[in-house]
């Protein structure tokens, strides 16, 4: 039994997990950057736009699990 969930470990676990998040947000940071050479003001207002409404997304989360804890 041992053996057997050895093998299906070795075929179905990737070892590069990590590394691949890493490369997609490259690559979707490379059309980011090339628009930021032409259009540097529009793009800057992106990218702080997307930024507050990150960060104000993950405070109302904090915010809303601070007043609605889980009853497991």
């Amino acid at each position: 039994m041992i053996a057997l969930l050895r093998r299906y470990w070795n075929e179905l676990v990737s070892y590069d997990g990590g590394f691949s998040l890493v490369l997609v947000n490259g690559l979707l940071a490379v059309p980011l950057i090339m628009a930021a050479f032409f259009y540097p003001l529009e793009v800057l207002a992106i990218v702080v736009v997307i930024a507050v409404v990150s960060l104000a997304g993950y405070e109302g989360y904090v915010l809303w699990r601070k007043r609605h804890p889980s009853h497991v």
